[in-house]
């Protein structure tokens, strides 16, 4: 079994170590394994995080463009 110091994941991920800690204490990574006051995450935890956090983009089509703002649009008024 592979375990991952807090500071291994974040060098992984290319996050901080807070914010691997604040994801660990979230639960993000499921069961964790606790030495020394010290958090571990198991190899199945980082493979369930990468699944669950990787795919597809996503497009967001269904919101209607708003129009552009610009003085192209504006009524110059009499010239």
């Amino acid at each position: 079994m592979v375990l991952y110091t807090p500071d291994k994941l974040a060098a992984l991920l290319g996050v901080s170590k807070s914010t691997v800690l604040r994801l660990i204490r979230a639960g993000e990574f499921g069961q964790t394994v606790n030495v020394a006051r010290q958090y571990l995450v198991t190899e199945d935890g980082l493979g369930e995080f990468i699944a669950a956090h990787t795919g597809p983009p996503t497009t967001n089509k269904s919101r209607p463009q708003k129009p552009r703002r610009g003085t192209a649009d504006r009524n110059p008024g009499p010239i």
